[in-house]
């Protein structure tokens, strides 16, 4: 047997350490879901605090030239992961896309319907009322579920896609409601001097799920498991980082794109960060297979999968035995 002295010891680990502070880093291109905003903010923080560096990576942000661009160029492995919502990575699936989400970075709905509270002051008050979308065939099936949940059918409402002009048309009357996030539209309708009501979908029939995850191919999780657990390592170090010292945080965020630094994004930002808590952790059955039934019970997907082929728990940091 082969016995090695401390000296012999001392030395391996000096040209380890070495090695690994010589090494090229591995290149990880990420897609957000859309253009960067305070969803992103833990990302700007890993990168700005070396949290990535520290774990070998070289991370790449990009931004999608439409919001299924993620999805669809992740599983294609043009990108390494992309960020999209929980019920589009159903939707996803179910069409034949080898995804699966491998972690979380908004653990809640954050979508709903809105209204001026000048004119509206119960989801029961939009009998007779336009509501205006942006997406289909998403938005129209969720809309419809929420105030099929107060007994409304749907001729009793005109829904009316009017592209991303959703503000304005609320803002001038051309519809009651819209269908709006609860940490943006609302908030820029409110900078406009206006009183707001808010129904979240999560209190209306629509199940609880994750806001937005993490994907990748089959073929890049086979093939870069060091690199995924790597990212969600530092990912998870960078949101304990934004809930303790949120102002450093957001800094680091508008350091990265100055352009935004005004009350709209600030005021977004502190409406976030409670969705933040517990990511990056992903895989509670409870967000997954309601939702899933919901969508199938809707017609928006044509069978459900099991939990396994939906989401990897594989490369979770430990801290997320806890959730």
């Amino acid at each position: 047997m082969y016995r090695l002295g401390i000296g012999s010891l001392l030395l391996l680990g000096l040209v380890f350490t070495f090695s690994l502070q010589g090494a090229e880093p591995e290149r990880l291109t990420v897609m957000l879901d859309w253009l960067p905003n305070p969803n992103h903010v833990p990302l700007y923080v890993a990168q700005a605090e070396g949290f990535f560096a520290g774990e070998g990576l070289e991370v790449e942000l990009l931004v999608p030239g439409n919001p299924a661009d993620p999805a669809k160029l992740a599983a294609a492995g043009r990108v390494d992961l992309g960020i999209t919502t929980g019920l589009n990575l159903i939707v996803a699936r179910d069409a034949g896309l080898p995804l699966l989400a491998i972690g979380a970075l908004i653990q809640h709905p954050l979508g709903g319907l809105l209204a001026l509270k000048s004119r509206i002051s119960r989801l029961e008050d939009l009998r007779g009322k336009r509501i205006g979308y942006s997406l289909e065939p998403e938005e129209p099936v969720l809309w419809r579920a929420m105030l099929g949940c107060v007994g409304l059918g749907p001729g009793d409402y005109e829904l009316i896609n009017v592209g991303f002009n959703t503000v304005s048309a609320l803002l001038s009357g051309a519809v009651e409601a819209i269908g709006a996030f609860r940490n943006y539209e609302k908030i820029l309708v409110e900078l406009e001097g206006e009183e707001t009501v808010f129904f979240p979908m999560e209190d209306y029939c629509i199940p609880d799920s994750y806001e937005l995850v993490f994907v990748a191919s089959e073929g890049t999780i086979a093939a870069r498991p060091g690199a995924l657990r790597g990212f969600l390592a530092a990912l998870g170090r960078a949101i304990e980082l934004t809930l303790r010292d949120p102002n450093r945080a957001l800094d680091t965020f508008f350091q990265a794109h100055p352009e935004l630094r005004d009350e709209l994004n600030l005021r977004s930002f502190l409406a976030t960060l409670l969705y933040l808590v517990g990511s990056p952790c992903v895989g509670d059955p409870e967000r997954w297979l309601p939702l899933q039934a919901f969508l199938f019970a809707q017609g928006l997907i044509a069978e459900e999968a099991g939990l396994e082929e939906l989401v990897t728990p594989e490369f979770l940091p430990p801290e997320c035995s806890r959730y």
